[in-house]
């Protein structure tokens, strides 16, 4: 009997290329495996019919939509002349990478570039495109600009990160460069100074509403350059800026209000700008040998249409500093038509003044009337009472603050203390009441010795005092919202009769006979 040659070979690889049927248990397993997945993309395809109206708030903001020609144009202007002139990390490794051999000099990774292209948008990771995209983007539109190759091996993370950093992971396998890379280190940017890339920034004005964007604004530009050019300059547009609104906070994605600040690449170009698209000029299309209105591209119609015009920086500037002059003259003028004018009276005229003043009795602040939100100065506030107290153990100690006093011995309207506590409030019949008892414990310090003192005695070396405060203002307010109305009016009318002499001279518990304390029970029904 011969052997077997072969060896057990298992079925999953035996069968090849070929596809087995799953067992139902496998599917189903597989389809609880997806169901996260499909759930997440799901978020970003809109809701379904039963969603609808559920996740008004929860529903994340669409993706921005970035077309290949605006992939291409961010990229550009983050490797422009003046991107090198402004960014000094950019710059210096630019440098560094000059200084490798040929066939590396010049390039740095993509996503290096992609995070400065879209930095300017303040977007998050998750919302930049992808390194692919990005490359077929150069590629068909900035091929003449820019040049990009596919690395084998993605190029070392540590000599463009620190090792704190989370992005050292996200360096990719795409490296890019200028095509007039062997020229950078000659190219006279690099000694400018602010003046004169100011000489070369334009203020733009009555942008059409569809290239109100950066990537909009620079093919706006471009298209409007080569129709009075008649050929296309690469690299023409080197910076875009979209000034902010005096409110805008700085983690705002900027946004464009029909006007921009263009910087070019030379003053010959702005001067083409300014000749023709002036700052005072009507609504027709400019007639010149440069610009010829039979051969009218796109951008040079819509710029007819919505009254483009331009303006050189430095003009920009001073009009800038008169407007915010003339603002905060408005301003100014505003505030001082609010003031009440100011009459300075002679001498005699302030003497007799001041001596009606000084015999004139201030009026009280708050007086309590019938149309009173609730009684004023009639709040006191007592602490380091015993934890074993009661209401009328309090009720008592208080009340003898009254005996030897003019006002009506009944003064306590009702005491708002919780057992366990060691403070109190008290509401009182009159304000006077209030700066009677106050007075009393603040002349005669007292504390109680257990929990039934109702008349208390001198406190101990160790032992805290009783202290009141009469309570107004914002606190006496809080206090008094969370009284019943009813209970409020009561107390308010109370005080009126005793502001007014018309208290009566009633036994004490009839003063109180309303009170939260003196309401009937409610009788318990038995069984």
């Amino acid at each position: 009997m011969t052997s077997p040659n072969f060896a057990f070979i298992p079925r999953n690889i035996s069968k090849g290329g070929k596809q087995q049927r799953p067992s139902p248990h496998a599917a189903s397993s597989r389809r609880l495996e997806l169901t996260p997945t499909h759930e997440k993309e799901s978020v970003y395809l809109g809701p379904s019919v039963s969603d609808k109206g559920k996740r008004k708030e929860s529903e994340p903001l669409a993706k921005p939509v970035y077309n290949e020609r605006d992939i291409s144009v961010l990229v550009v202007l983050a490797f422009s002349d003046y991107a090198l002139w402004l960014d000094s990390d950019l710059r210096r490794k630019t440098e560094e990478s000059l200084q490798n051999e040929e066939h590396d000099a010049g390039f740095l990774p993509l996503s290096y570039l992609m995070r400065r292209a879209f930095g300017r948008e303040n977007l998050s990771q998750e919302y930049m495109p992808t390194e692919a995209n990005t490359v077929k983007a150069i590629r068909t539109h900035a091929g003449d600009v820019l040049e990009v190759r596919m690395l084998v091996s993605a190029p070392s993370s540590s000599a463009w990160y620190p090792s704190w950093k989370p992005e050292r992971s996200s360096t990719g396998g795409y490296e890019v460069r200028r095509k007039d890379w062997s020229t950078l280190l000659d190219n006279a940017t690099r000694e400018f100074t602010r003046a004169q890339w100011d000489d070369r920034t334009i203020y733009l004005e009555n942008i059409p509403a569809h290239y109100h964007t950066i990537p909009g604004i620079v093919q706006f530009a471009q298209g409007l350059l080569s129709q009075c050019t008649g050929s296309s300059i690469p690299n023409s547009i080197q910076n875009v800026i979209l000034p902010p609104h005096h409110l805008d906070k700085t983690e705002d994605r900027p946004k464009c209000k029909g006007f921009a600040l263009v910087t070019l690449c030379n003053a010959e170009l702005c001067q083409i700008f300014l000749e023709s698209w002036p700052w005072m000029r009507s609504f027709q299309p400019p007639e010149s040998d440069d610009c010829n209105p039979a051969e009218d591209n796109l951008e040079t119609k819509e710029a007819s249409k919505f009254g483009f015009r331009t303006l050189p920086k430095a003009r920009w500037d001073k009009l800038n500093e008169e407007y915010l002059a003339y603002r905060q003259k408005l301003i100014n003028e505003l505030a001082d038509a609010n003031e009440p004018p100011h009459i300075s009276p002679n001498s005699d005229v302030r003497d007799v003044a001041d001596n009606i003043l000084e015999d004139t009795q201030a009026p009280p602040r708050n007086v309590t009337t019938i149309y009173s939100p609730y009684p004023f100065g009639c709040l006191v506030f007592a602490r380091n009472l015993h934890l074993e107290t009661n209401k009328t153990t309090l009720r008592a100690l208080f009340a003898t603050a009254f005996n030897s006093s003019p006002v009506n011995s009944a003064g306590i309207d009702y005491v708002d203390f919780n057992k366990g506590m060691d403070s109190c409030y008290l509401r009182l019949a009159s304000p006077e009441h209030g700066r009677i008892l106050v007075d009393r414990f603040s002349s005669q310090p007292v504390a109680q010795s257990h929990g039934l003192d109702d008349i208390g005695k001198t406190p101990g070396v160790s032992q805290k005092a009783i202290t009141t405060e009469i309570i107004e203002g914002k606190k006496e307010e809080v206090y008094w919202e969370k009284v019943p109305e009813k209970v409020r009016r009561q107390a308010v009318e109370k005080v009126v009769k005793a502001l007014g002499g018309k208290q009566p001279s009633a036994p004490a518990h009839t003063t109180y006979e309303h009170s939260e304390e003196s309401r009937p029970r409610k009788k318990r029904n038995r069984c």
